[in-house]
């Protein structure tokens, strides 16, 4: 037989599935909760104490009794079922009472503010416990690309009455709502956020300089260093010998001189990026990057676009050199990276079964100077 409190924790799993019938306008009501009957073999004290305790607790639930004869202690009044009568007296029980009314505020808002919801409310009402808070702001949201689809701006120009950056802080539940909201009219072969949604985002910078005085004076660029969006850099023409990418901006901000050489910052997503660069393709590109599974997946990836690519301090022989600087590293098992080398890929076994991390920056830049300077002469 149960306790008040084993009866409370699960009548506590049953609400969500109340709150998803509230909003679907189904009755789940009486709602039973499984119970057990009282055990014949049970020490009587203890089992009048229990009765005794469901009898007398405070809580807005219906108990049927029965009286039952038993042949150990002749006939007796014992409990057979709990049950709630309506959601007011599940949610007084479980002390929700607050939250039951926000939440049927809620619903009825957001049937007033944006029917579109519908098919949403009814299924998944009891998301909204955790968006009450946030709920009206979402529901703006919504109502504004109901009414503007394609609203063709960044998202912090969308005029509405929340902080400019609501939509993008509340991205996840947003795109859930407006994928319903919507239906069709979102851009479904995209599937970022702002492309799903019509809005404008910033394009990625590419940053790069020139190793290089004469390489940069021949191609006619104005400034040493700097950082262009990633269409614009896609888009030059220049003849370039060599393209050196590394990943850790002091190591790039370090570069030596290097004859006929562009470096690129290569931090983050930004190698992931140079693909879209056709112009590099007749370039000698070289890849320094931290001898980790991220390194090496980076390579891997600028490799299956651009070939010839080489890698530097990142094969067997750097490893066995550097290894007593590493730190401990992060793998990803699911993950093959299928264009390296044999030294590469070497490497690459021992750094993941550590799993271990060797950064470019640890190795002291002399040596890694001339590592470069016999590498790329």
């Amino acid at each position: 037989m149960l306790a008040p409190a084993d009866i409370l924790d699960a009548a506590s799993r049953r609400w969500p599935g109340v709150l998803r019938a509230e909003a679907a306008g189904d009755n789940l009501f009486p709602l039973q909760i499984p119970f057990g009957r009282p055990k014949t073999t049970a020490d009587f004290a203890v089992l009048q104490r229990d009765i005794e305790a469901l009898a007398t607790a405070p809580l807005p639930w219906r108990i049927d009794w029965e009286e039952v004869q038993t042949r150990k202690w002749g006939r007796q009044r014992w409990p057979v079922r709990v049950a709630f009568d309506s959601a007011d007296m599940l949610a007084a029980a479980l002390n929700r009472s607050e939250q039951l009314q926000r939440i049927r505020t809620a619903i009825r808002l957001a049937r007033e503010t944006c029917p579109a919801l519908e098919p949403w409310l009814r299924i998944k009402a009891d998301r909204m416990v955790d968006l009450l808070d946030q709920w009206a702001g979402l529901l703006s949201v919504c109502r504004y690309f109901d009414d503007h689809p394609e609203p063709r701006c960044f998202p912090r120009q969308i005029p509405l009455p929340v902080g400019t950056k609501f939509i993008e802080e509340h991205s996840g539940i947003l795109r859930e709502l407006l994928d319903v909201v919507l239906g069709d009219r979102v851009n479904q072969e995209a599937t970022a956020f702002c492309d799903r949604f019509h809005l404008l985002i910033e394009p990625p910078q590419v940053r790069f300089r020139f190793l290089d005085p004469e390489l940069q004076r021949r191609v006619g660029w104005p400034v040493t260093e700097c950082a262009v969006p990633l269409p614009a850099f896609a888009a030059l023409t220049w003849s370039v010998e060599r393209v050196l990418v590394v990943e850790n901006r002091d190591v790039f901000l370090c570069l030596p001189h290097i004859p006929h050489t562009l470096a690129v910052f290569g931090s983050g997503k930004a190698a992931s990026l140079l693909p879209a660069c056709d112009w590099m393709m007749a370039a000698d590109i070289a890849y320094w990057g931290d001898c980790d599974d991220a390194g090496y997946g980076i390579l891997s990836t600028l490799r299956s676009r651009f070939s010839r690519v080489r890698s530097v301090l990142m094969d067997d022989e750097a490893w066995s050199q550097w290894k007593h600087l590493a730190v401990p590293g992060k793998r990803d098992p699911s993950v093959r990276h299928v264009h390296l080398t044999v030294a590469e890929q070497t490497a690459l076994n021992v750094v993941v079964a550590g799993p271990w991390m060797l950064e470019q920056e640890r190795i002291p830049p002399a040596d890694a100077e001339r590592a470069l300077q016999a590498a790329l002469a």
